[in-house]
């Protein structure tokens, strides 16, 4: 069943838009209205409709709709009549002025106690013209403002409640200076602050196109906060706390492991790699590896694992490129041994195809020969058959021939 929304989204919105007016000549729907029928000014209805609550409470109460209404009522607060992104990231940089005014008021104030140590270089934020001045400050106090800190706070907790739609996340990516905004959030003073930043973030990091919104976000941070390296502020943040936040460290580790360890480019992930190595964080790491804190050592260990050594790549390459050598110088072997390879088979097989043809030839005479003998034996056969025959007829003619000289003999001796 649908929840009812308490309020709609104009009723936050007005008030907000009235946070962001000093001159209080923008009035809201409900305050012109009022103006018209009641003939009262514009700026009285204005602060009868923001009534006691602080901008802090108004935004509490947002976020809580944003949180907890229905997705139908978070569109409507996003549609284009109502702009409510647009709204919630104007009130947002309007918090983060005042923040740093803030924070400028009081670094002067303490500078001045001793003026003759130097200011420190890093993050010189921009003076505002208007925020921190009577002016501005009045108008602050008679709208009944809360603290700029805690307003940042909140804000970043409106915008995840719409990011934690797909419909509201499309959104604020798509925005020309939602991410911008979130990203100067780091500056504010709270870990839990910084924290739930980095976790959004990481969160834009990871969604295809988001990377490239990330890193042009910090370009944004490090022209507005005067850094010289980006990320500097985020490690000295990291690196400088004046109490352990274990939430803060671990989302800063796995921010970090993400905008390096998310690219598929290996130059441009050397290069990001190189660019946190130069403010300082492999050395960092070292005291942060022993760590007891279960889900920071994961996020160590997971930046320590990925991390790609150029010099171990360099020194690869170069075995590669001898190895590719070595293998070229191989293969021309390997070609001309084929080569020789393929002439000794060819004569080998011109040789034995020529063998071949003299042992059919051999066969064939000897096929010959073997008949030729068998022809031979048959006739040496016959022959000594008739060589014997003839000496057997012989030897019956002499026989009878001696018979018949016996008898002659015999004849003539006897008269």
């Amino acid at each position: 069943e649908r929840v009812h929304a308490k309020d709609p989204p104009h009723a936050y919105l007005d008030k907000l838009k009235a946070y962001l007016d000093p001159k209080a000549t923008r009035s809201s729907r409900q305050a012109m209205c009022l103006a018209i029928h009641t003939m009262i000014p514009v700026p009285f209805i204005k602060r009868k409709m923001l009534g006691d609550s602080t901008s802090t409470q108004v935004l509490r109460d947002l976020e809580i709709s944003l949180r907890t209404n229905h997705i139908e009522w978070v569109r409507e607060f996003l549609n284009e009549n109502n702009k409510g992104l647009d709204v919630l990231v104007d009130y947002l940089s309007f918090s983060q002025v005042v923040m740093r005014r803030e924070q400028l008021l009081n670094n002067e104030k303490t500078s001045s106690l001793d003026s003759g140590l130097s200011r420190s270089p890093r993050r010189h934020l921009k003076r505002s013209n208007t925020i921190g001045s009577p002016r501005s400050s009045k108008h602050i106090s008679k709208l009944n403002m809360g603290e700029a800190r805690d307003d940042v706070h909140v804000c970043i907790m409106c915008l995840r409640a719409i990011m934690n739609h797909q419909y509201g996340f499309n959104l604020v990516i798509a925005h020309k200076d939602a991410i911008n905004c979130i990203a100067l959030s780091l500056n504010h003073k709270s870990l839990r602050t910084k924290a739930l930043v980095l976790e959004l973030l990481a969160a834009v990091c990871l969604v295809s196109g988001g990377h490239d919104i990330i890193l042009s976000a910090f370009d944004n941070f490090k022209e507005v906060c005067g850094e010289r390296h980006r990320f500097e502020t985020l490690m000295d943040y990291f690196k400088n706390y004046e109490e352990f936040h274990i939430d803060f460290m671990a989302a800063c580790m796995q921010f970090i492991n993400i905008v390096v360890h998310s690219v598929e480019n290996m130059n441009f992930r050397v290069h990001l790699q190189y660019e946190f190595t130069n403010i300082g964080l492999d050395e960092y790491l070292e005291k942060l590896r022993n760590t007891e804190s279960d889900h920071l050592a994961v996020q160590v260990h997971a930046y320590v694992d990925n991390v790609i050594d150029v010099a171990q790549l360099l020194e690869d390459s170069e075995t590669k490129t001898d190895a590719l050598e070595r293998v070229a110088e191989l293969e021309e072997e390997l070609s001309h041994v084929t080569e020789r390879l393929a002439e000794v088979e060819e004569e080998a097989m011109t040789k034995t195809v020529e063998l071949e043809k003299q042992l059919s030839e051999a066969n064939t005479e000897l096929e010959d020969l073997r008949e030729l003998t068998s022809r031979q034996e048959m006739e040496m056969s016959m022959l000594r058959q008739t060589i014997t025959e003839k000496d057997e007829e012989s030897r019956k003619r002499l026989s009878m021939l001696d018979a018949k000289l016996h008898e002659l003999e015999t004849i003539k001796s006897h008269p």
